[in-house]
């Protein structure tokens, strides 16, 4: 399969989970104190199931605020809590806007190098434009990302 054709399914994959995703904000305490105290568990109990010293769970709260707790500590607290550690990178706008916009860029960038392009019409400037970034939609050069 071509890579145009992946990186299509991956886009919608992506849009799609995004999309269900919404606005999920971490809870003010974090995750771990947050779901731990929903279900009405004490650190000791947390402790026990995960096999580890109750100032862990209490370190792991603190690290999770901080932004120092690693991913498998999440999993295997989820995990005793009876539930599952979900991580994602949610896009702020769909995967295909984000390409669209950088091609623009790109393409606008180009058509300052195009012999004569100042004599253009505004429309005639604007058709090469589109031109030129649905060509790097689908030819995705190695430089696409790089800043022109």
């Amino acid at each position: 399969m071509p890579d145009f054709l992946k990186r299509r399914r991956l886009a919608r994959m992506i849009d799609a989970s995004a999309k269900q995703m919404g606005n999920v904000e971490r809870p003010e305490k974090g995750w771990i104190a947050s779901v731990r105290y929903a279900l009405g568990m004490s650190a000791e109990q947390v402790a026990k199931r995960k096999g580890v010293s109750r100032n862990a769970v209490y370190q792991a709260e603190r690290s999770e605020l901080d932004g120092g707790v690693s991913i498998n500590q999440m999993q295997r607290l989820a995990a005793a809590m009876g539930g599952r550690f979900v991580y994602a990178i949610v896009p702020d706008e769909r995967i295909e806007d984000l390409l669209y916009r950088q091609a623009l860029k790109k393409a606008k960038h180009f058509i300052q190098e195009e012999p004569d392009s100042a004599k253009w019409s505004n429309d005639d400037r604007q058709d090469w434009i589109e031109d030129k970034a649905a060509e790097l939609l689908h030819d995705f050069p190695t430089d696409f990302w790089d800043d022109p």
